[in-house]
């Protein structure tokens, strides 16, 4: 999409309707961006949102950043209210959430700006129209790229054209988008308790096992790190074109879940260098722990990532609920002050207690089980945001319906993911 894509769009909206900018609505107030300094991690301090913890429309509080306390109270002005608006500056530009009341006096990043809406009803539209497709494609375009990251400024995010429904006309809307986000919630906890579970067999499994062998990862599988060169803006693809997805460290750290079926970048064909198959265990580090994720996707992977190749399923399987229930003691491999680049040497060196065989398919079977549910319940949750978008593009059609929801709409709606059996195990 591009940016006339969005201009389009507005001029075609119903009769009655009008189009404002983000910094002039009456009924919003653009606060401005978070901390600057926030210092190292406290971990008995205030939690911080960041850019990578607004995701899918929702805000993320399991791995918070913590700031010092003091830290905290020298940036009141990005303290956190129940209803406000928060929106990703740097990164994933564009991307938005509604603070809920868990993150009620939480503080925000520089990453990340807030907006302070005078109602509930203001606030969930501007997450509504900021997660829009053409939104998302317009601050793209304003971002400015560096060889890292790129950003939006506030001056660009404050002249976003919002459009203004007639009063009342966004009521309906509003009603059928919080029994989606209700939906979604549901089925976040459904893949969360299944990874809790995953995780609390690993830790019984590992628990027993004193008298298991202790073998370096280099002894265990191949290692190498990534050395993909990170896709220009002009090379990025979306994810329906050719090319390869390429992996980043922040594609591994912003994944909700411990499996990455797609990424945000893709390389042309001719340029990814190395692939990496599927089953592969992707790791990246920041200062407060280290991540790992299996791939489902032959990917090129970019610096700063580190990439695990096990011989079958079940060492896949242990290897990462290894490495993820030691990410905080795992980050003494990393470099910098932000804890980011991951030392191959250092990491090869760790050592694991390595079960047999056997207690290594039987955990793999029971937790591919456990995986594959949270799985369904996330692709559900996919398809509930594609019904977002179309619900959204009917409404700002004039088209959105008056009545009940189609028939395909609502069994969307009512319907719960279902089970499927465990993937295979080799």
């Amino acid at each position: 999409m591009t940016g006339e894509d969005l201009e389009g769009r507005l001029r075609r909206l119903p009769d009655g309707w009008a189009v404002g900018r983000l910094g002039d609505l009456p009924t919003a107030q653009v606060i401005g961006y978070g901390v600057t300094r926030p210092g190292a991690h406290t971990e008995d301090g205030v939690p911080m949102i960041r850019a990578a913890d607004i995701q899918g429309g929702r805000l993320r509080g399991d791995e918070p950043r913590r700031i010092d306390f003091r830290v905290h109270e020298a940036n009141r002005r990005s303290w956190l209210e129940i209803g406000d608006v928060v929106v990703v500056l740097v990164g994933r530009v564009g991307e938005a959430a509604v603070v809920e009341a868990e993150f009620h006096h939480w503080n925000a990043s520089r990453t990340v700006a807030v907006i302070r809406a005078r109602e509930p009803g203001e606030a969930a539209w501007l997450n509504l129209w900021l997660g829009s497709p053409e939104v998302r494609a317009w601050c793209e375009q304003r971002a400015t790229a560096s060889t890292l990251q790129r950003t939006l400024s506030l001056t660009a995010l404050r002249s976003l054209p919002v459009p203004i429904p007639p009063a009342g006309s966004r009521e309906p809307l509003l009603r059928a988008m919080r029994l989606l986000e209700e939906k979604t919630a549901t089925n976040e906890r459904i893949s969360k308790c299944t990874m809790e579970l995953s995780e609390a067999r690993f830790a019984r499994e590992a628990s027993g096992g004193t008298s298991w062998p202790e073998r370096s990862l280099a002894s265990l599988v191949p290692l190498t790190a990534g050395t993909a060169p990170r896709p220009r803006p002009t090379e990025e693809g979306s994810l329906s074109e050719p090319g390869t997805a390429f992996v980043a460290p922040a594609d591994i750290l912003q994944s909700k879940s411990p499996h990455l079926y797609t990424t945000e970048r893709r390389l042309p064909s001719g340029k990814e260098g190395r692939l990496y198959p599927p089953g592969s265990l992707l790791v990246a580090s920041r200062e407060d722990g280290v991540r790992a994720v299996m791939n489902h996707v032959p990917a090129a992977v970019g610096r700063n990532v580190l990439a695990l190749e096990p011989e079958s399923v079940p060492d896949a399987y242990w290897l990462l609920h290894e490495i993820c229930s030691r990410g905080a003691e795992l980050v003494a491999t990393a470099q910098g002050s932000a804890g980011r680049e991951l030392s191959r040497k250092a990491f090869a060196a760790i050592t694991v207690r390595w079960p047999s065989r056997d207690v290594r398919e039987q955990f793999a079977r029971l937790a591919g089980r456990l995986h594959e549910r949270a799985r369904i319940a996330d692709d559900e949750s996919e398809s509930l945001r594609e019904l977002r978008g179309r619900l959204l593009d009917g409404f700002l059609s004039g088209n959105f319906p008056k009545g009940p929801l189609p028939d395909d709409q609502r069994a969307q709606l009512e319907s719960g993911p279902g089970l499927s059996g465990p993937p295979g195990i080799s």
